[in-house]
């Protein structure tokens, strides 16, 4: 028998996909039938894949494979993300850059000239590299965010806004990279536990002598924009007389602020007030002579109220308010009508607005330098080491600054109603996935859409620098139309920086405004950018929107959120109708994989050792939306399933011919097996309704447990070589069938083996992956339900074995039987050569009374009669001379000449037996008395037999 082998199998079958060209055929099949839109998800073009990323792919394509055979003409483009810092930030690297500087000296055309390299780079390595996993998806057309006519898609979707009255340019404080130099949109940011200290200030109460308002801050850097001090208006706050001054803290946490900061037990509460009390009181910014910023501002340096952003959970119950520096600070500061500043440039560096003390200094760098400042004017009351979660960049791990920065905006908040509604209609699986993205909708603010990068799809607004008037352009025919371009250019920066419009208004230059585009936003116009649209209507209107989109958590606040946004811009609706959520791969401890842990499994680490039928065989039986621990023991296991597979699929190619027709008669094990095949095609439902992994482990339930451990066992017999009676043609046509359609069902899981065995046993179409899925009829449950109660018997008639030490070879005369119910007798006896085979006895005696103590199974009690010795002693020395055949290497077909001796009552019982000893054995001759080619001696009960054999001609 072939062993299996699935490196050698993986590559003659990848041979024979790409000789035969089978994906193209397979596709052309189905050319004419209804149209299944899904859309992969583009992953950045920057890297090798991983375990994470191939699982992401790999589950994708069981879900196309399954549509497929549905009968449905499945959109199957790959997409790569080309654009961003995920590549600036890799070319930067290898170029040794460490800021746009760096960039802006080596030039800007090179630098994109590189980032375009190093994206198309790896997107050849990465398409590579997926279809080494075994997916089938079009990588000769992927669709890249790169072209012209991707980019035309993103304009036309941005005009849409912008006529829509959704664009808008603003000024308030955003998440800024340092590094990048760039803006970072809500969902580029990522957070890192960091320890730092933090301070308690006092700013000086205005006309009260010696009196201060005590603030707590985790960023003194932001103090030189401070404008405003927060309270809640019902909470009460106490005048703490101590050391001969006065401060002034929330009552509920004076105690802790005394004991454990200012470190004195010796203190008056002189009185409570309620924080409404407080408005508009007046202090002196303690800074103010040092930072320019900071003097001659109305309405600043006072006390405001909110009930929304003050808590007690830390600090003082008093929060220092810069609206130059922070959301919240911002929303209050503007109802309140105080200043915003913000004296920080993009780079982090402080502007001459701080100060000659601060200026050109990182603004993180500067937080103990304004520290020490105050702490020389006496307004440091304590430090305190906290741990918190601070936000750092999505590509380069930089802390990110707060500020106040001039950039495009699309209005997001106003339309969030209509998003929640589209949200609701969007089939989420699971359920649960749903609600999460509403929460995370519930979050968003406006969405910063400018950066301030090289690499990206070109903001597409130019603005005149005389009137200020600004022209959106939607498509390449309208730059066309309105500039000084006539031929096709590429549309990436600094070509496109050189295209000038006339000013329609004043007939000045109007220059484009120099910024790119938010990534996201290449991504969020994915499902309509990638079929060309709007210039190829056709497709659109055919397909979209999207029938089923498959990605991973982190695409809540990153793909599903752009596209949402993108789409309601361009279509006032969702552009996905199904998705399916998937969760992480962690390594064996739980712990997520990463390169600096050395703890990331490669998908070549899994093919090389099992292949990569079990690599998807393995990743595709989990519930794809949990988490899961990566455990090189469980795919060991998926190894040892999937051999099971290849030796009955060995089984059925050596012992059965073809039978084209459904034999009339089938024994009872006949039914039942293929009563159990209907019920696991009916679990077809599972993956319809996007439970493949479900589905995955009906199937390799029935493979191991219904197929090979029960039927296959109850059968062998039936087609041993030297059997020809009326029930062989049965057994064969049953096991062809059955394996047939268990290799179409596994066909989209595992698609290797399933194509080896298709194309060498049945050959009904070209390939395993033409075929349709086959349809289930009407599960017999009745003999599903006997066979159930036979199966526990024969688990209890096992038990009762090791309770006497009988071996199960060893047959037993009778079983004694003792059910419940009547009924439960008719459904043994309907099955009672599957229980005389499976216990291995030769009587089945149902009684009232047993004549020993039994053991009970799922419905009765039984026992077991004496032990037939001399068939016992057959069985044990039919079982050593196949050992010894397979241990010489011989086929099943292959005849011997058996030789026996022994003492003169055993010979004569072998003679008497030497038909079921030939059969047993393979062997056309049997000598009785004479041993030539001994191979070894049977000790059995006292007696012993000497055995030999020789190949026959």
């Amino acid at each position: 028998m072939i062993p299996y082998n699935p490196q050698e199998l993986e590559k003659a079958v990848t041979d024979f996909w790409n000789r035969e060209k089978i994906y193209e055929k397979t596709k052309a099949n189905r050319n004419k039938a209804k149209r299944f839109y899904f859309i992969d998800g583009p992953p950045y073009a920057s890297g090798n894949i991983h375990i994470g990323t191939a699982f992401n792919k790999i589950l994708k394509d069981a879900y196309i494979r399954f549509w497929r055979m549905q009968g449905f003409n499945v959109w199957d483009q790959p997409g790569f993300d080309t654009h961003g810092t995920p590549i600036e930030t890799k070319v930067e690297k290898l170029l040794g850059f460490k800021n746009k500087k760096d960039i802006e000296e080596y030039g800007v055309d090179k630098f994109v000239k590189k980032c375009r390299e190093f994206a198309t780079k790896y997107i050849n390595t990465m398409s590579q590299e997926f279809a080494n996993t075994g997916v089938w998806m079009d990588w000769k057309n992927p669709y890249l965010t790169l072209k012209n006519e991707y980019i035309e898609g993103a304009w036309f979707t941005f005009k849409k806004a912008y006529e829509k009255g959704f664009l808008y340019k603003g000024s308030y404080p955003v998440h800024t990279c340092s590094r990048c130099e760039t803006v970072v949109s809500f969902n580029e940011i990522e957070h890192k536990t960091i320890f730092e200290k933090s301070v308690y200030l006092k700013f000086p109460v205005k006309g009260r002598e010696k009196t201060y308002l005590v603030i707590w801050t985790t960023t003194p850097w932001t103090l030189p924009a401070n404008t405003g001090v927060m309270v809640h208006p019902d909470y009460d706050y106490a005048f703490v007389e101590v050391g001969g001054e006065t401060l002034i803290v929330a009552a509920e946490l004076a105690d802790k602020i005394m004991t454990e900061q200012v470190e004195t037990g010796n203190y008056k509460i002189k009185k409570k007030v309620k924080g409404k009390t407080l408005e508009n009181m007046m202090y002196d910014h303690p800074l103010k002579d040092l930072v320019p910023a900071l003097q001659n501002l109305e309405n600043a340096h006072r006390v405001v109220l909110s009930a929304r952003y003050v808590n007690l959970e830390a600090g003082t119950g008093l929060v220092h308010t810069a609206p130059g520096h922070g959301t919240e600070d911002f929303v209050v500061g503007k109802e309140k009508k105080l200043p915003v500043i913000s004296p920080v440039k993009i780079d982090g560096t402080f502007t001459p607005e701080a100060g000659k003390w601060l200026a050109g200094k990182y603004a993180k760098d500067a937080d103990w330098i304004i520290v020490e400042k105050l702490r020389e004017k006496g307004m440091l009351v304590a430090t305190e080491d906290v741990s918190h979660e601070y936000p750092i960049c999505w590509r380069c791990k930089t802390p990110l600054l707060f500020i106040n920065v001039p950039q495009w905006f699309f209005k997001v908040k106003s339309i969030k109603k209509q998003l929640f509604k589209e949200n609701s209609k969007v089939n989420w699986n699971p359920k649960w996935a749903g609600q999460r993205f509403a929460d995370w909708l519930d979050n968003i603010g406006d969405w910063p859409i400018s950066r301030q990068r090289y690499w990206g799809t070109p903001l597409p607004i130019w603005e005149c620098s005389s009137c200020s008037h600004i022209e959106v352009l939607g498509s390449f025919e309208e730059l066309k139309e309105k500039s000084n371009v006539k031929n096709n250019i590429d549309l990436h920066k600094p070509e496109i920086d050189a295209v000038f419009l006339d000013c329609p208004k004043c007939k000045s230059k109007m220059k484009r405004v120099p910024d790119v585009l938010d990534v996201w936003f290449d991504a969020g116009v994915s499902s309509w950018a990638s079929l060309d649209y709007p210039k190829n209507k056709k497709l659109f209107d055919e397909m979209w929107p999207t029938d089923l989109q498959i990605e991973g958590p982190d695409q809540f606040r990153g793909w599903w959120n752009s596209q949402l946004l993108a789409s309601y811009f361009t279509f006032d609706r969702a552009p996905y109708q199904s998705i399916l959520l998937h969760g992480m791969i962690m390594d064996a401890k739980g712990a997520k994989m990463s390169k600096s842990i050395g703890n990331i499994v490669s998908p070549n680490d899994v093919i090389e050792k099992y292949g990569r039928d079990v690599m998807r065989f393995y990743l595709l039986g989990f519930a794809p939306w949990s988490n899961f621990y990566f455990q090189w023991e469980e795919v060991k296991e998926k190894h040892r399933t999937l051999n099971v597979l290849w030796n009955i699929y060995m089984f059925v190619k050596t012992y059965t011919k073809p039978v084209k027709e459904k034999p009339s008669k089938l024994n009872p094990e006949d039914k039942w097996i293929l009563s159990r095949l209907n019920t696991l095609l009916e679990k077809t439902e599972d993956a319809k309704k996007m439970n493949l992994h479900s589905f995955v482990k009906e199937t390799e339930d029935f493979l191991l447990n219904d197929f090979s451990r029960w039927y296959i066992k109850i059968i062998r017999d039936r087609v041993s070589i030297d059997y020809n009676g009326n029930d062989r043609q049965a057994a064969e046509w049953i096991l062809q069938n059955v394996l047939k359609e268990l290799t179409i069902l596994l066909a989209p899981i595992i698609p290797y083996i399933t194509e080896e065995i298709y194309k060498d046993l049945f050959k009904d179409k070209e390939s395993v992956h033409m075929e349709d899925w086959p349809k289930a009829n009407r599960p017999k449950e009745k003999i599903e339900e006997a066979m159930e109660i036979v199966k526990s018997l024969v688990e209890a008639s096992a038990a009762a074995r090791q309770e006497k030490k009988i071996k199960l070879r060893w047959p037993v005369s009778t079983l004694y039987i003792k059910s419940k119910k009547k009924e439960i007798d008719e459904s043994i006896k309907s099955l009672e050569n599957v229980v005389k085979f499976m216990a291995n006895v030769k009587n089945v005696e149902f009684v009232n009374k047993l004549p020993e103590k039994g053991l009970e199974f799922s419905v009765g009690t039984l026992c077991l009669g004496e032990v037939l010795m001399e068939d016992a002693m057959i069985r044990e020395l039919v079982r050593n001379v196949q050992v010894h055949r397979k241990q010489n290497k011989l086929h099943v077909s292959d005849k011997i000449h058996v030789f026996f001796k022994s003492d003169t009552d055993t010979e004569k019982m072998l003679n008497q037996r030497k038909q079921e000893l030939l059969q047993g054995v393979g062997a056309k001759e049997a000598t009785i008395g004479d041993v030539k080619h001994k191979k070894g001696d049977l000790e059995f009960e006292g007696k012993k037999i000497a055995f030999g054999f020789e190949m026959m001609k």
